[in-house]
């Protein structure tokens, strides 16, 4: 009895290391990864930034467009008509510095005919001054010759008279001068009044500058224009819609971005790396294959892609890959389904 589960083990051992061997060299024999895999590119998705009524519409779903084509166009007379006022208050603005402009110059000019005149009348007050003293002097030695009669009477009177006369100049001369200098605060005031009006002039200007250029970029979103060529993938609007700030109006999927993607379980993906080759064929097109080179590796592993239901064995798990094609002829579409053939490296 012991001897018959004796040979019994043996033989149970000798099972299992048959199986492990056969599992070794059965995946050793795999040379290459046999998958399908999905066509897919960058997508971009063309959104308006601003409000309005949808007027054109350039395609339809599975057309071709080419970079920078004008794809989407919204009503913009509101539009036309804002940029136009805003125009017309930048004229304004720059009328109205030129303005002020000129009354500072005409300001300063005042300012400095007014400093001129203080220079002149003070000149005046000082030689009325002199004058006065000597007319003084004068008549004080004629009336203290006229006490000897050394003099006449009428040399007196004319002392006196010419005494008062340079007297009321010289007063004259210095309410000249207090007038002069109160000319030159007017024009002072009126300087810095005029230059207050100028900064404002140029503010205003600024701020019309600004409107203007807001309202010419709002007047440029009534265009939209595509940053790529492709094709239109998705198209969720139609002509006279009203939209709204950033809801997607048309996707398009950039013909030159192309990649392919496959998952790879995670028991062969050590086995490949980046820059690898890969060859794609398409059902349909037989003799007919391109060339592709893996360009990424997922980092993390994806939820399973299958299932396993026995006891104690862990769920299948895959890495997504991308490969980079040369397709010249342009005959790959986005999301076809392709055959993908990669090397692996033992």
């Amino acid at each position: 009895m012991k001897k018959k589960i004796t040979i019994l083990s043996v033989i149970v051992f000798v099972i299992i290391i048959g199986i492990f061997v056969y599992s070794y060299l059965k995946k050793d024999r795999l040379e290459a990864i046999d998958t399908t895999g999905i066509v897919e590119g960058t997508e971009v998705n063309l959104a308006s930034k601003i409000s309005g009524r949808i007027s054109e519409l350039c395609c339809k779903e599975g057309d071709t467009v080419q970079k920078d084509s004008v794809v989407i166009r919204l009503e913009s007379d509101d539009l036309k008509a804002s940029v136009e006022q805003a125009s017309a208050s930048l004229e304004k603005a720059m009328t109205d510095i030129k303005s002020a402009g000129a009354l500072v110059e005409s300001s300063r000019a005042e300012l400095k005919t007014a400093d001129a005149d203080v220079k002149n009348a003070e000149a005046e007050v000082e030689k009325a001054r002199v004058q006065t003293e000597e007319a003084k002097s004068q008549m004080d030695r004629v009336t203290s010759l006229i006490k000897e009669d050394l003099v006449s009477k009428a040399d007196e009177d004319r002392a006196v008279t010419a005494f008062e006369s340079l007297r009321a100049a010289y007063g004259a001369s210095k309410a000249k001068h207090k007038a002069s200098l109160s000319r030159v605060e007017l024009a002072a005031s009126q300087l810095i009044y005029s230059q207050s009006q100028l900064a404002s002039a140029k503010a205003k200007v600024r701020e019309s500058e600004a409107a203007l250029s807001l309202q010419n970029a709002r007047f440029d979103d009534t265009v939209i224009k595509t940053p790529v060529s492709g094709t239109v993938v998705l198209r969720t609007m139609e002509p006279g819609e009203y939209i709204s700030p950033g809801v997607t109006v048309l996707t398009i999927i950039d013909m030159e971005n192309l990649w392919v993607r496959i998952d790879v379980e995670e028991s062969l993906i050590g086995r490949i790396r980046l820059d690898s080759e890969a060859r794609i064929t398409i059902d349909g097109m037989p003799g007919k294959e391109i060339k592709g080179k893996i360009s990424r590796i997922g980092r993390y592993a994806e939820f399973a892609t299958q299932k396993d239901v026995r006891h104690g064995v862990q769920d299948l798990k895959s890495f997504h890959v991308e490969i980079r094609i040369g397709d010249p002829g342009k005959i790959l579409k986005p999301g076809m389904t392709v055959n993908v053939e990669i090397p692996l490296k033992n």
